[in-house]
């Protein structure tokens, strides 16, 4: 008997994104190598979140570029600025505005396929981009054993 990829599931919506502050990790990585890169950064996020006592929000990940090597920022979102950074940790303020996303459920190597879908609703309703998108993790790749039901935000603030 055949068996069928479940197709990855894509719902589009506009929505008003609050300002945010994040601290981020700058890296490189090679493509197909990006969530050992990307859980690395997280862990020295989280340990300095937790050392300093901020509360953690959204896991995410800004991706400057897509090709090889794959230039990114893992990124947390916490609720207040720390006294001090260590270290390749940064901090920066996400403006808010008006926002599409794309709420993605599949693997992440189709996740193109909600890139893509978010520029055809910008097309349509003749928005331009305002900055990078960016990637919110709602479950975890390292626990999350079918990797058809990872969940991922998809965000592109609008002009």
């Amino acid at each position: 008997m055949p068996h069928t990829l479940k197709k990855p599931a894509i719902v589009l919506e506009t929505v008003m994104l609050q300002p945010m502050t994040v601290l981020y990790i700058k890296d490189t990585t090679a493509i197909g190598k990006q969530n050992k890169t990307v859980q690395k950064d997280y862990d020295t996020l989280l340990n300095f979140i937790s050392k300093h006592a901020l509360t953690a929000g959204r896991t995410m990940a800004f991706y400057l570029n897509f090709q090889n090597p794959l230039l990114l920022e893992a990124a947390v979102e916490i609720d207040k600025l720390p006294t001090e950074l260590t270290g390749n940790i940064n901090a920066k303020k996400i403006e808010g505005g008006l926002a599409i996303i794309a709420h993605y459920t599949g693997p992440y190597q189709k996740m193109g396929i909600a890139y893509n879908a978010i520029t055809s609703m910008m097309d349509e309703n003749k928005k331009l981009p305002k900055g990078l998108p960016f990637e919110v993790y709602l479950n975890d790749a390292a626990t999350t054993k079918n990797k058809q039901q990872l969940q991922t935000d998809i965000y592109q603030l609008l002009q």
